[in-house]
């Protein structure tokens, strides 16, 4: 509920699309890897009788959504992760030169914590015309990255900016998107075809990577490769 010039107003927020899978990022910093497709968010506006508001009535401008990394059941929040390449180790206490010397002492540097959700965690308020030619408020979440593999959800939350009138942030509501897996570079099947909504957003003027055929695979990787041949991959954001 939020007050509004003395009209009182309730928000919904629900998912208008949903990410499907993506491949980890890892913990560089040049490779990205975006959420498939794109988290979409759509926002509904009650007035104080209960009847939604003309997407146009309102004041989009103030409008914020955050998005937050979470464990498939909702129980846990995922954003925050240690980067495995700063957990403590067994270093030598003298130089190579000195071959009889074999006692070693643990690191006594911290382990980093680093965000596991990568990218542009929130999204201003867009008026847009969804791809049946509705008009609605959008949150669109198009440079989401995820470091680690696994099954995660994300959660968006609501916020109206404070002002004068209400100097007071409060988070308004709340929705959830569908568990989505991320995929290590091994085992990550591909892009999907860009969807409807999101060639609908691209036609006016929204920054959405749009595919016209997806790049599904079967990778069966050779025992000395790595990583695969990832020089024309679109799940990259660079």
């Amino acid at each position: 509920m939020h007050h509004n010039k003395g009209r009182l107003r309730k928000y919904e927020l629900e998912m208008a699309q949903h990410p499907i899978r993506a491949r980890m990022c890892g913990f560089g910093e040049k490779d990205r890897r975006p959420l498939d497709p794109p988290p979409v968010v759509r926002l509904r506006v009650r007035d104080d009788s209960g009847e939604f508001l003309q997407s146009e009535d309102v004041e989009v401008w103030k409008f914020v959504v955050s998005a937050t990394l979470w464990a498939p059941h909702s129980d846990n929040d995922r954003s925050i992760v240690i980067n495995p390449n700063t957990l403590p180790s067994s270093v030598p206490m003298y130089t190579p030169a000195a071959p009889a010397a074999t006692a070693s002492v643990m690191s006594l540097s911290e382990p980093v914590k680093v965000r596991n959700l990568v990218g542009t965690t929130v999204s201003n308020a867009y008026l847009l015309k969804d791809h049946r030619d509705n008009l609605s408020i959008f949150f669109i979440f198009h440079d989401l990255s995820v470091r680690t593999e696994g099954q995660f959800r994300l959660k968006f939350q609501f916020t109206v900016i404070p002002s004068e009138e209400d100097p007071r942030a409060f988070v308004e509501c709340v929705t959830w998107s569908n568990v989505f897996e991320v995929f290590s570079a091994k085992t990550f099947p591909g892009m999907t075809d860009s969807t409807e909504l999101s060639k609908a957003f691209a036609a006016q003027g929204i920054k959405i990577t749009i595919r016209k055929n997806s790049r599904g695979r079967v990778y069966l990787p050779r025992p000395d490769d790595d990583d695969p041949d990832d020089d024309d991959d679109p799940s990259a954001i660079r």
